[in-house]
C-alpha cells in the first residue's frame, strides 16, 4: 500500500489554527492520476489541496495543481500556491536560501499554462515571506441585477456599493489576475458584511454563471479603514464557491482582482515610489483571520502589476495512502 507526504499549512498567518488551511501533498517524486488528486482533495475536505510536481514548462521551478474538495481544478494564484511555496521553501526543495540577509529569492510557478514569478525572502525557515506576482487584470462581465444578487446572499439592493473617498463603487464585477474569475461585489459596510449569508449554493451559483464565471466564487469586500499601524488603506472580504464545503477564510485569487477593481477606480491612495499598497483581512467570521498584502505597480501600457505577500504556519504533517485506481469520483 503506498502512501505519499503530506502536510496541513495555515496559510496568510504565523499563528497556528488561524489563517487559511492548506493541505500540500508532495508528488516531486511520484504521480497520480487526476481521480486519485480529487480523492485526496476530497479526504482533506479542505478549501483547497495543492499537489507538487516537477514543471513541464523548463521555466518553471515547480508546477502546482491544485483542486476543490468537490473535485473541480482551480489555477488561481493565491493561498492554494502561496502555502504550496511557504512549504517548498520550509522543507528544503528550494535548497539553502537563508544567508541571513532579509533579501529575496525570484522562482517560477507553472499554475496551469500560466508561468508566475514567486519571491521567498526571509532570515530563517521561521521567518519566510512568500510573494507571487500575479497575471496582468482582467476587467470583465458586469453583474447589473442588483436585487438578484444581493438577494441570492441575504441582502438588499441598497447594501450594495462602497464610497471611498468620494469614489463611489456600485458595479459589481468579474475581475481576475488569474485563470480564477471571480465576481467582486463592494457593500457599505462592515456591518453589512457581517450580515452576507452562504446559504444557497444554488442560487449563488446562478448568480456567477450569468456573469460567465469559471472557478469561480463570488467575493463581498468594503472598507475597513486605515486601522494598520502603516495607515494603509485596508478592506475586509468575504469569500464562498459553491466548489467550497464553508466559507473561505482567505482567498489570494481574489484579493489580487480586488487590488485592481480599486486602483482602476482610483480609490487605493496614494503611491509610494510609483507603488500603491493596500492590506486585506479575510476570515473573521470563520474565527480565522488572516492578512494579506497587495501591492500595485502601474506600466506604461495603462495597466498594473499585481503582487500578493503572506506567511504561513506548519500545524500537521504525515504520510496519507494513495486511493486504488480503479476507485471512482
Amino acid at each position: 500500500m503506498s502512501t505519499v507526504r503530506y502536510c496541513v499549512i495555515d496559510v496568510f498567518s504565523s499563528t497556528a489554527y488561524q489563517g487559511n488551511p492548506l493541505a500540500v501533498v508532495d508528488t516531486t517524486s511520484s504521480s497520480l492520476t487526476d481521480t486519485q488528486m480529487r480523492l485526496i482533495a476530497r479526504q482533506f475536505n479542505l478549501s483547497e489541496t495543492t499537489f507538487i510536481y516537477p514543471p513541464t514548462d523548463p521555466k518553471a521551478t515547480w508546477r502546482l495543481r491544485s483542486f476543490l474538495p468537490n473535485g473541480e481544478e482551480v489555477f488561481g494564484a493565491g493561498h492554494n500556491s502561496l502555502g504550496a511555496w511557504w512549504w517548498i521553501a520550509h522543507s528544503g526543495l528550494l535548497g539553502s536560501i537563508f544567508d541571513g540577509s532579509q533579501g529575496g529569492n525570484t522562482y517560477y510557478q507553472q499554475l496551469g499554462s500560466d508561468i508566475l514569478s514567486v519571491e521567498v525572502s526571509g532570515s530563517n525557515a521561521e521567518d519566510l515571506v512568500i510573494s507571487m506576482r500575479q497575471g496582468n487584470p482582467q476587467f470583465m462581465s458586469k453583474h447589473t441585477n442588483l436585487d438578484s444578487l444581493a438577494g441570492s446572499i441575504g441582502l438588499n439592493a441598497s447594501d450594495i456599493g462602497l464610497n471611498i473617498s468620494g469614489v463611489e463603487l456600485d458595479q459589481p464585477m468579474v475581475v481576475t489576475t488569474s485563470p480564477a474569475r471571480h465576481l467582486l461585489v463592494p457593500v457599505r459596510t462592515q456591518e453589512v458584511l457581517r450580515k452576507v449569508k452562504f446559504a444557497d449554493k444554488e442560487v449563488i451559483s446562478k448568480e456567477l454563471a450569468s456573469t460567465e464565471s469559471h472557478n469561480s466564487g463570488i467575493y463581498v469586500f468594503t472598507s475597513a479603514g486605515h486601522d494598520s499601524p502603516s495607515q494603509i488603506p485596508r478592506f475586509e472580504a468575504r469569500f464562498f464557491s459553491p466548489g467550497m464545503s464553508m466559507e473561505d477564510p482567505a482567498t489570494g485569487s481574489a484579493a489580487g482582482p480586488l487590488a485592481a477593481y480599486m486602483w482602476a477606480n482610483h480609490a487605493v491612495g496614494s503611491a509610494e515610489n510609483g507603488t500603491y499598497n493596500i492590506e486585506v483581512i479575510q476570515g473573521v467570521q470563520t474565527g480565522r483571520k488572516c492578512l494579506m498584502k497587495l501591492s500595485i505597480e502601474p506600466n506604461e501600457e495603462g495597466s498594473a502589476s499585481i503582487m500578493i505577500s503572506g506567511t504561513g504556519v506548519l500545524v500537521a504533517d504525515g504520510n496519507i495512502i494513495v486511493p486504488n485506481s480503479d476507485i471512482c469520483f
